[in-house]
């Protein structure tokens, strides 16, 4: 495929006219790709020296070999609880680090990580996105912190849910994570 140099920018490559990639690859227009190559949040860790700033009760630690998703969602959490009795990292917080694993027509593996080290327990809900119905709790009884995972069953497929994992002690006022996923069709 020859490039269309009327869409290209001289500066990206356009002007020779022996390319043969598609126009995308060489277009620094406002909307295309402009990375050679994409990672995924998920797969990137930091891997510099481990820091923390603050001080007791407000403190933020960021750890070397932590995911990049991990930490996105520990500054989301200290951007709607602020940093403090709900964010710190030497007080009880929710976990972060909550994601999806293998997903069905009639279940989610939920997974999560970043939990307050003196947890007691955690607790599991699920409601629909579309029209919710209110939190519904999955666990009978809290999740030992030691267990990092549950299968949620008996969902509807090709339905759109929001889930939390809360800390069993963790004050209502304190926003957890939610993620958001779809079953898949029957």
């Amino acid at each position: 495929m020859a490039c269309n140099c009327t869409k290209c920018s001289s500066q990206c490559g356009c002007s020779d006219t022996a390319i043969t990639n598609p126009c995308t690859y060489t277009d620094c227009s406002v909307g295309n790709e402009r990375c050679d190559d994409i990672q995924c949040a998920e797969c990137v860790s930091y891997c510099g020296t481990s820091f923390q700033i603050g001080d007791p009760g407000s403190r933020i630690v960021i750890s070397s070999g932590e995911r990049l998703d991990s930490i996105i969602q520990k500054f989301s959490m200290i951007l709607s609880n602020g940093l403090g009795a709900c964010t710190s990292n030497d007080v009880q917080h929710d976990p972060y680090n909550v994601y999806a694993g293998v997903i069905t027509n009639s279940s989610v593996d939920v997974v999560w990580d970043g939990i307050w080290s003196n947890s007691t327990g955690l607790n599991i809900y699920v409601d629909t996105q579309v029209s919710p119905g209110g939190w519904v709790l999955v666990n009978p009884t809290p999740i030992v912190p030691t267990v990092n995972n549950l299968t949620i069953t008996n969902l509807i497929a090709s339905t759109a849910y929001k889930i939390k994992v809360v800390d069993a002690g963790n004050s209502s006022a304190c926003k957890p994570i939610e993620i958001l996923i779809t079953t898949l069709a029957s």
